[in-house]
């Protein structure tokens, strides 16, 4: 059983959270209405964000990536058939689901990125590489009008693969066969989301604490210390 508060992935949400704030608190904010600033201008100027939308975006993405984590770890544990007996109906909506959550999950991951400014076009390509970004496109999101090599194309689930082992088969135009592990196609994308966050808190240290070596240094042990 995974416990959601203890995954690598929540801890970084917390600590993002934490760093955030960390600056928020010390915010003086007579201060800043004497000078008539608003909130949003001082967490732009703290974070080097690009614009004032940016805190909206922040605060938005966080929550998101906690629900759609939560939703993630909720089917690791139960699996699709969750002990009981479905009906195919029941059990496409559960597969539905944990490849939509995982689709959001990693929009957060994306948006956090970009708000830091460590994201990369490679970010995209390496996420749409995985095998999770496939399933999810195959089955859930284009299965009659998938895009391959220009050409548009579909793909269809063998419904008796949707059950408890995860191993699915998906069927091509051609007729053909390929079994995916679908479980481990989710944990392949949690260690990847695992190592963006991790840059992205990173990142927000490196950019806030620029000046303060000592206060840098100590968050970024207690960041390396999160995996262990």
């Amino acid at each position: 059983m995974i416990e959601y508060e203890t995954t690598l992935i929540r801890k970084y949400e917390n600590f993002i959270r934490e760093v955030i704030n960390l600056s928020v608190n010390k915010i003086d904010f007579e201060k800043l209405e004497k000078q008539q600033k608003m909130f949003v201008d001082k967490i732009r100027e703290l974070f080097k964000f690009q614009t004032n939308e940016s805190w909206s975006f922040l605060t938005s993405s966080l929550d998101t990536l906690g629900d759609s984590h939560f939703a993630i770890v909720s089917f690791l544990n139960n699996n699709i058939d969750n002990g009981k007996i479905f009906n195919t109906g029941e059990k496409y909506l559960r597969l539905y689901g944990v490849l939509s959550s995982v689709y959001i999950h990693f929009r957060s991951v994306s948006t956090l990125a970009e708000l830091t400014k460590v994201k990369t076009a490679d970010l995209e390509k390496d996420y749409n590489k995985l095998d999770i970004s496939f399933l999810r496109n195959a089955i859930s999101a284009h299965p009659v009008s998938y895009e391959l090599n220009g050409k548009k194309t579909n793909f269809k689930i063998a419904r008796f693969s949707i059950n408890d082992t995860g191993i699915l088969n998906i069927v091509n135009n051609k007729n053909e066969f390929k079994a995916y592990d679908l479980y481990k196609s989710i944990n392949e994308y949690i260690r990847f989301a695992e190592r963006t966050l991790k840059t992205v808190s990173k990142k927000n240290i490196e950019v806030r604490y620029k000046s303060s070596i000592d206060k840098k240094r100590e968050l970024i042990d207690r960041l390396e210390e999160l995996r262990s």
